[in-house]
């Protein structure tokens, strides 16, 4: 496990392109057993301050998680996630909330 300002990230742990992760946040094995049980997350993915995402689950491309969600299920591409355990409240885009300003060069 590394950890920076707060953040805990699993070794075994894919993160995509643009992502945003804030303090508090945990991306980790939910168990310490054998093999890859980590989060793999998409691109242009926004984790809110203290959230959890634990386990063998794959985040998809932008996607918001809210602050201190707790995360231990797939969630599918342009959700909105929210809670504890985390639901997906909107799967209407996260647009609002990712930006990249280069995709225009």
């Amino acid at each position: 496990m590394s950890q920076a300002g707060g953040i805990v990230i699993d070794p075994h742990t894919v993160i995509g392109m643009n992502c945003n992760i804030s303090q508090q946040v945990i991306l980790g094995k939910a168990d310490g057993g054998a093999g890859n049980t980590a989060p793999v997350i998409g691109d242009r993915v926004y984790i809110g301050p203290g959230a959890k995402v634990i386990g063998d689950v794959r985040i998809g491309n932008q996607v918001v998680i809210s602050a201190d969600c707790v995360v231990t299920e797939d969630i599918p591409d342009k959700s909105i996630v929210f809670g504890a355990p985390g639901r997906v409240i909107s799967s209407e885009g996260s647009r609002e909330y990712i930006y990249r300003t280069d995709y225009d060069r």
